[in-house]
């Protein structure tokens, strides 16, 4: 047999297989047998052997080096480790896997978001601003909407705030119609509405009166702190019962919305705009979308909010709260998990990972993100198109989930957000979960500091 014959066979030997053999076995191999007397059918069968037996070795070689390299990167865990249970629970989302993690995810983790949560500071705070401003003289006020965190029921204890939204009929006894409230003449109104409020308040005996021009979500709001809870007040338009349009529904935030969309929609498409208070104006709308979402999803919502404020808000300091809600919201969306089925234990874990996903793509891949509220409250992914324009040149696009010429993510004056690093942020716990073991997501992933705050509280 010659040399390439027996090349030949030896590359036929190993097709397939990814194990580094040495040539050199093989060519001592091939000397030998040539050297001898063997029948040409014996040298075959000798060189199979000996090559299998070279393959065996090599396997042998690859197998020992990879266990070296895992046991650097997974040290052995000794019998006594206190933390043994959490550094040996990996995720398996596999049907009929290993699922401790799961639960110890969704039995020890999970609930912490809402341990210890208490309506009544945010509700007291909110009922004294409510009594204060339905006696205030330049004010005639149609109703009161709690928004923010407290309002949608994603409250993050020991970091939450309340939006107080005031519909008003009346300033300094002018009737306000919704041309009012915008250009610049707008512009000037909600100053000078701002300023008698806060002035108001302040006259009222509270001290902690703060006027934002700029916050991270709203423009023109009072900050009041009230035993220790801050209430953003916001004034808003009234408009469900103009146009001569009577409401025709008890629910006066639906037919708000209907009376600002229709109005948008019926404006041709290049001339539609993000209108902030139109936005404002839809608070009660907002609140409604989020409010009615499972407990199950609103817990992943809560989650994340944690791991942004207890963890990274300082180091990325004016990422709106309402827009890490509605990430989670479409990441639930986009992978049917909005009404988790009662058997699906893994939805949970499944979310966290499909909304830092989502996150990550927002800035890292540009995706524009888009939350379908279903005809009652949100719009299509159509209509969402015919508003580009408005925030093609942003770069990062959460859509408002009411509307869709509101950019959540659209820059702010004196309140950058570093997205990168947010995005960074993002793919680095995603990869902990996925390949981590517990240990390491409770204790060096960026959602440690968050574990510890709430497990301490």
């Amino acid at each position: 047999m010659s040399y390439s014959d027996f090349i030949k066979l030896a590359r036929a030997l190993f097709e397939h297989e990814d194990y580094d053999v040495d040539p050199r076995g093989l060519m001592m191999t091939m000397a030998s047998l040539t050297s001898t007397s063997m029948t040409q059918s014996t040298q075959v069968d000798s060189f199979v052997a000996q090559a299998q037996a070279l393959k065996a070795q090599a396997r042998l070689s690859k197998a020992s080096a990879a266990a070296q390299s895992l046991r650097q990167v997974f040290p052995p865990i000794s019998a006594g480790d206190p933390h043994r249970t959490l550094k040996m629970m990996h995720l398996d989302l596999t049907p009929g896997g290993d699922k401790s993690y799961v639960r110890h995810f969704n039995g020890e983790l999970r609930p912490l978001t809402a341990q210890g949560v208490s309506n009544a500071e945010p509700q007291a705070a909110n009922h004294l601003i409510h009594k204060l401003l339905v006696q205030c003289p330049v004010l005639k006020v149609d109703r009161f909407h709690k928004g923010g965190s407290f309002g949608r029921r994603t409250l993050v204890r020991g970091a939450f705030d309340v939006d107080l939204s005031v519909f008003v009929i009346k300033f300094q006894e002018r009737a306000l119609k919704v041309a009012d409230w915008s250009g610049e003449a707008g512009e000037r109104l909600q100053r000078e509405m701002q300023r008698m409020v806060a002035a108001y308040l302040r006259g009222q005996g509270l001290h902690d009166v703060v006027e934002v021009e700029h916050g991270t979500h709203y423009k023109h709001c009072v900050n009041v702190k009230v035993r220790g809870v801050d209430v953003d007040v916001k004034m808003a338009a009234h408009v469900a019962s103009q146009q001569g349009k009577q409401a025709t529904t008890p629910d006066r935030g639906k037919a708000q919305r209907d009376v600002l969309m229709q109005a948008l929609w019926d404006t041709p498409p290049h001339l539609r705009q993000a209108d902030p208070t139109r936005e404002a104006a839809l608070a009660e709308a907002l609140t409604a979308v989020v409010k009615d979402t499972h407990d199950r999803v609103k817990s992943l919502v809560r989650l994340i909010k944690c791991w942004y404020k207890y963890g990274l808000q300082a180091e990325i300091p004016n990422v709106p709260s309402v827009l890490l809600e509605t990430v989670v919201l479409a990441a639930a969306q986009r992978k049917g998990l909005l009404s988790p089925g009662k058997q699906d234990r893994t939805a949970e874990v499944s979310l966290f990972l499909a909304a830092l996903e989502l996150l990550d793509e927002a800035v890292s891949d540009r995706k524009v993100v888009v939350l379908e509220a279903g005809p009652v409250w949100g719009y299509t992914r159509a209509q969402a198109e015919s508003c580009r324009h408005a925030w093609r040149n942003d770069t990062v696009v959460v859509l408002h989930p009411i509307d869709p010429t509101c950019n959540l993510a659209a820059p702010q004056p004196r309140r950058a957000v570093d997205w990168c690093r947010l995005a960074h942020k993002s793919r680095e716990l995603k990869q902990v979960v996925e390949g981590g073991s517990m240990w390491e997501l409770e204790q060096q992933s960026s959602l440690a500091p968050a574990i510890r705050a709430l497990k301490a509280a």
